[in-house]
């Protein structure tokens, strides 16, 4: 009877709320060209027309990141103190000016300022306008609006690789990203007036009227935050996902050749991937309006930790659909629940300043992931090494996360 309940009202729901749950899947769709999945395609383009080496394009990836780590700091509270349509516009706007002048890079310098206008628009700030956006203005259905959010990277994820491998194959690379910037302009700016519309349904009741709607909620401030020693505890579980299945991604053509697959296998296997993060997301939803994301942050990253031992252990290529899928239910999970949980521990008044710092861990660890995993791999690590490896620090985090959303810590004065 509850299952039956749970579907009517998740269907009146998408139903009533489409306009913006559209808007937190389209940024977040839109934010794939800033992630590695798709700059990495274009690896083989930029090394042999700047004549760089793997480590050098590598480094100036690296660097890149960082420095959007270091700036999404201070931009990402931003979503505090602008209305949304503003700052989604320059976002937006930015984006696009991003893509377009990445078709224009002509050397390491150039391409390192590429590369930062991708990952700091795209993967920071694109992502956190939509994982913030459905946070705070849901509180009863926030794990199924987090869900249809994290189902727009499914889709990139699921449908931009083959895309863009088939038109390397016809058009100069370039003109790709050109593509891209047109896209995102019009996919989103002239809609952003009607999927921004507020309803009835929406109790997250924006900036003005957050203290008087959650008198009960305390609203934590990012110093606050910065001081709560279960956010540090926290940490771990935020970094490993990030850093690890990066790092993997990255180097995926060594790593697949070293197991002794076809990266023609492994790559057909990206669909199984995009299925199971998509089923990981509605499912992850559903279970965070149920139980909340206190409840299952512990466990997100248990599907990560199957999916290392199977990768260290097991040679038949069979088993590259099972890592992947494993891999793609822990990334469906992942944003959803660490969002969710974000606003049910430290409220949503600060949130995007908040959650800031949180994208910044991750961007940070996204960026040394492929760094510590290239090291090892020159020190002639095998493959079961740095799955084992990785797998140890997935088994930290998670008991950290268990210490400190379910153990004894001493108290916090806020006030501080």
């Amino acid at each position: 009877m509850s299952s039956a309940l749970d579907f009517r009202s998740t269907v009146s729901f998408l139903r009533q709320e489409w306009r913006f749950l559209s808007f937190g899947a389209l940024v977040a769709f839109w934010s794939s060209p800033g992630q590695t999945f798709v700059i990495a395609l274009f690896g083989g383009q930029l090394r042999a027309e700047f004549g760089l080496s793997h480590g050098a394009f590598g480094g100036i990836y690296t660097l890149a990141t960082l420095t959007s780590a270091a700036l999404l700091l201070p931009a990402g509270r931003l979503i505090d103190r602008l209305p949304l349509d503003r700052f989604t516009r320059w976002v937006v706007l930015g984006m696009a000016g991003a893509t377009a002048a990445f078709s224009l890079v002509a050397g390491s310098v150039s391409l390192f300022f590429g590369f930062l206008g991708l990952r700091f628009a795209g993967q920071g700030l694109m992502t956190h306008i939509a994982f913030t956006s459905m946070a705070r203005r849901y509180r009863r259905e926030r794990g199924r609006a987090l869900a249809v959010a994290g189902i727009g990277f499914a889709i990139g994820e699921a449908s931009l690789p083959p895309l863009v491998v088939w038109a390397l194959a016809v058009f100069e690379w370039r003109l790709i990203w050109l593509v891209f910037a047109v896209a995102v302009a019009l996919t989103l700016l002239p809609l952003l007036p009607t999927l921004l519309r507020r309803t009835e349904a929406q109790d997250g009741a924006g900036a003005a009227a957050l203290a008087e709607r959650d008198a009960d909620v305390r609203h934590w401030t990012r110093g606050e935050m910065l001081r709560d020693p279960r956010f540090h505890l926290l940490a771990p579980l935020v970094m490993s996902q990030s850093a690890i299945v990066t790092g993997l991604f990255f180097h995926q053509v060594h790593l697949v050749a070293l197991k002794g697959w076809s990266l023609a296998w492994w790559s057909l296997c990206f669909f199984f991937f995009a299925l199971a993060s998509v089923a990981a997301n509605i499912g992850g939803g559903l279970l965070i309006d149920r139980f909340s994301g206190r409840a299952l942050a512990p466990l997100v990253l248990l599907p990560l930790a199957l999916a290392l031992l199977l990768f260290g252990l097991a040679s038949v290529p069979i088993t590259a659909a099972a890592v992947l899928i494993l891999i793609g239910i822990g990334a469906g999970a992942n944003s959803g629940v660490l969002s969710a949980l974000w606003a049910e521990l430290y409220g949503t008044d600060h949130l995007g300043a908040i959650r800031a710092v949180a994208a910044v861990l991750m961007v940070f660890a996204s960026a040394l992931g492929p760094v510590a995993m290239g090291l090892a791999l020159d020190r002639g690590a095998s493959v079961a090494a740095i799955s084992y490896a990785s797998l140890g620090f997935v088994l930290f985090a998670a008991l950290a996360a268990v210490y400190a959303l379910h153990g004894r810590l001493p108290a916090t004065d806020a006030g501080v």
